[in-house]
């Protein structure tokens, strides 16, 4: 049986209002909102393996935030924008390529 000693994931900052999440960059992304946001993401495995990735959500102001229409919220619905300097972080889920991916507040209001 093969134990990790340790497990380190690459954390990339994004900037702007039209940030792209490319897991080929890393697996936990930033960002500071800057405006009204609308989000893509990119290079999710291949059918028949998973992707996942955190997304560690700061709002620099009162900003509306768009997922892209594949994204199923738990709950049935996109969780607010967090409000003007609160940080939220959030998960994804995909297991077909990208097809449908399932999104989860794993933290509101993170002091």
């Amino acid at each position: 049986m093969a134990k990790l000693a340790s497990l380190q994931e690459t954390v990339v900052p994004l900037a702007g209002v039209a940030p792209d999440i490319d897991l080929a960059a890393g697996t936990v992304f930033t960002l500071l909102s800057e405006g009204n946001t609308t989000f893509t993401f990119a290079n999710p495995a291949a059918a028949g393996a998973a992707s996942a990735f955190t997304l560690r959500l700061t709002a620099g102001g009162d900003h509306t935030l768009t997922w892209p229409a594949w994204v199923v919220w738990s709950g049935g619905s996109a969780p607010d924008a967090p409000a003007s300097g609160e940080t939220d972080v959030l998960t994804f889920l995909t297991a077909d390529a990208g097809a449908t991916w399932f999104g989860f507040v794993a933290g509101e209001a993170m002091a």
